[in-house]
């Protein structure tokens, strides 16, 4: 399921590119968030047909902690991603968000007492090496390490850090017994709420009319974020989050840029430099290290 959501979240980088171009952040995020609830209300209500008997017996602490839980993974994380790249550099974002598997798994481990093997302490930090070696080439080419905005990058920093509040708090959310479904469903429903009055308080008419006149191109590039790498993707994460630790389900974040690299190769024409192919390599082999059974390889006298 986590290789998957993989790829899923990894194609999902030259889609955003693409619809940004005829989509404002802000906007775009508005219509994933609409076209997501939308999907994924009906189902939650045909897959838990007794799903009011069970928002009943919520308690005000539990709504609390599910809207704010909501909050983070949709406007919190995607929003200010989102807002950041409009200050800031993607170089800047993504020597920014290579630090949130290693917070998320710092945090598990602080927070929920989450055992850490060596084994996956051993991978993890492959993992991380190779996507350092992923930013090299352009940290060379620029000659600095932050080349964008302060407030861009503070809120690249915001989004990652909100991140793992969420994936944190959804832990939390999940050992209690709560529908991997229904939480998906409700953070996307939330970030709809919450994304209303921002678009439409801060964007002219005109900027909300470009939906209108967006390429289909465009629509289905919201169209796959909404469905792929957001209902299905969160739910697989979710569900996957489930039944292993998050140390594990954490080392699988490493693996996007692999598979973003050949639909930004073939459809953007981005060039992949000889240093992003090893350092893919470098984190496949983390992930390998992390992930693969040695021990049923081990001699048993």
């Amino acid at each position: 399921m986590l290789l998957a959501v993989a790829v899923m979240w990894g194609v999902a980088s030259p889609i955003i590119k693409h619809t940004y171009t005829f989509i404002p952040p802000d906007v775009f995020l508005l219509y994933r968030f609409f076209v997501s609830s939308l999907i994924m209300l009906p189902i939650l209500f045909f897959v838990h047909p007794r799903i009011w008997q069970h928002l009943a017996g919520i308690s005000h602490h539990d709504w609390f902690i599910l809207i704010v839980s909501g909050l983070l993974g949709s406007v919190g994380q995607l929003g200010l991603l989102f807002w950041g790249l409009e200050y800031t550099t993607s170089l800047d974002a993504s020597v920014i968000n290579a630090t949130s598997p290693v917070l998320v798994t710092l945090a598990g481990y602080y927070f929920l007492k989450m055992h850490i093997s060596r084994r996956e302490r051993i991978g993890l930090f492959i993992a991380f090496t190779g996507s350092l070696v992923i930013i090299i080439q352009p940290l060379l080419e620029t000659g600095k390490v932050f080349s964008g905005s302060v407030l861009g990058n503070f809120l690249i920093l915001l989004g990652t850090l909100s991140w793992v509040a969420y994936v944190i708090i959804t832990k939390k959310l999940l050992r209690g017994n709560q529908s991997p479904f229904f939480l998906t469903t409700s953070m996307f429903f939330v970030g709809f709420l919450a994304m209303t009055p921002i678009v439409f308080f801060t964007r002219t008419p005109s900027s909300l009319a470009s939906i209108l006149s967006s390429p289909l191109s465009a629509h289905l590039g919201v169209l796959y974020m909404a469905v792929f790498s957001g209902t299905i993707a969160y739910w697989l994460y979710h569900k996957a989050q489930k039944t292993i630790d998050i140390a594990s389900a954490n080392i699988f974040s490493y693996l996007s840029p692999v598979f973003t690299a050949p639909l930004a190769y073939f459809w953007l024409g981005e060039p992949i430099s000889a240093t992003f192919i090893i350092g893919c390599v470098i984190i496949a082999l983390g992930v390998f290290t992390a992930q693969f059974p040695f021990h049923r390889f081990q001699h048993v006298s």
